[in-house]
């Protein structure tokens, strides 16, 4: 019911921590991260509104003892909940992790001239809106006016919401209605397939102009 920082290592005083994370979820509430990522784990109806509770009852701890409002931050509820927690404890700040990595390799500076970018991802769907790498790269080729093919594993519900944040087109590499046991195992060549499909039909156009 309390939190003491009393012993909190002087060794972080004056140190700025950056903490990068892929979805932009609230700790709390609808979208936090007991509704979306604990069916994931396993997490019934009845265990989600019991986690999303006792984050709820966290936050009011936090805010009462520590000073700081985080149950509806963007980013406060990535891994489960850590985002809010290096908040509150480290007093870091939180940025999109795709941000990041496309700042460091000087992403913007490549895509002039470029014809189209492919990304991908084990599967796309409606969390994907929430900040991960296809979307953040989206929105930096969208500026740029160059087309983004996003060839994927699994096109769940709520993956046609990527065509709005920018991607052109979604390609799947699961060329058979099997189970991941199956497509596992032949998971090299069914991208090589998707991607050779792509190529071929990026040529036809090519060739048609």
């Amino acid at each position: 019911c309390r939190i003491d920082m009393s012993h909190r290592s002087p060794l972080l005083d004056g140190v700025e921590i950056v903490t990068m994370c892929d979805v932009d979820n609230p700790l709390c509430g609808p979208n936090g991260a007991s509704a979306v990522f604990g069916p994931q784990k396993g997490a019934d109806p009845d265990m989600v509104t019991r986690l999303d509770r006792n984050l709820r009852h966290l936050s009011e701890v936090i805010r009462q003892y520590l000073g700081r409002e985080i149950a509806d931050l963007p980013g406060a509820g990535a891994a489960g909940g850590m985002g809010a927690g290096v908040m509150a404890f480290l007093g870091s700040r939180l940025q999109m992790g795709i941000e990041t990595v496309l700042d460091t390799v000087g992403f913007d500076a490549l895509l002039p001239g470029a014809t189209a970018v492919l990304t991908g991802e084990g599967r796309i769907d409606g969390q994907s809106l929430r900040g991960k790498v296809v979307i953040g790269i989206a929105h930096r080729a969208r500026q740029a006016r160059v087309p983004v093919v996003a060839v994927v594993g699994d096109v769940a519900p709520g993956a046609e919401g990527a065509y709005q944040e920018g991607v052109t087109a979604i390609v799947s590499t699961n060329r058979r209605a099997v189970p991941w046991e199956v497509a596992r195992q032949s998971a090299r060549a069914d991208l090589c397939a998707a991607l050779e499909d792509l190529f071929r039909l990026y040529n036809a156009f090519r060739a048609a102009r």
